[in-house]
């Protein structure tokens, strides 16, 4: 196998792990990958590194489906776009909640997903200007303040049902279907309107 199948290989099975299982070790990976540990060490020099290779992987995913959303979704009113894009939301944390729970709430990369999180995010880049551009067509206004604090409501609408499902999977006695049920998710969409519009 070439140097990019094994790091292509080693970063799978490090998803299926942490999807799995609370605590991985980097033994645990490369029993899993069927290497030994300095194998899996020469391609990304630490766990941390992977973790964090990982980590970029599954927001790196969000970002291209969130802003594929926007675009074939221009044309549709606000409300089918938000609710394109929250039921993505919510279905992605679904599908990938031991991947998310691991990576936001294990120690070892829970400052790491914090950090990526904020830099992909909230900070100034490709990804942001595009959500600031639509937020500015939506919206008619150019003040910077009024975007960002219209952002981060927009923002924070798409990060609860995800955060929803990770404090579902924690606590095993207690499941929140919350944005399954299509009439809140409508409810929910026509107040978020309301806040943004506002």
């Amino acid at each position: 196998m070439r140097n990019l199948e094994v790091k292509k290989k080693i970063i799978t099975e490090t998803k299926a792990l942490i999807s799995q299982q609370r605590n991985v070790t980097i033994k645990d990976i490369a029993d899993r990958c069927y290497m030994n540990i300095a194998s899996v060490n020469y391609y990304f020099g630490s766990k941390e590194l992977l973790i964090q290779q990982v980590l970029e992987e599954v927001i790196q995913s969000l970002k291209t489906e969130i802003t594929h959303l926007l675009e074939v979704n221009e044309h549709k009113t606000k409300t089918e776009l938000l609710e394109a894009m929250i039921t993505y939301t919510y279905n992605f944390s679904l599908e990938n909640i031991g991947l998310i729970s691991y990576l936001f709430l294990n120690q070892d990369s829970s400052e790491q997903a914090g950090n990526l999180l904020i830099q992909t995010f909230f900070s100034n880049n490709t990804f942001t200007n595009l959500i600031y551009e639509k937020l500015n067509v939506e919206m008619k206004t150019q003040d910077p303040m009024a975007i960002y604090a219209k952002y981060v409501i927009l923002f924070s609408s798409f990060a609860m049902p995800l955060f929803i499902s990770i404090a579902s999977s924690t606590a095993s006695s207690v499941q929140i279907e919350t944005f399954k049920n299509e009439i809140f998710r409508q409810y929910f969409i026509q107040e978020l309107i309301r806040l943004i519009e506002g």
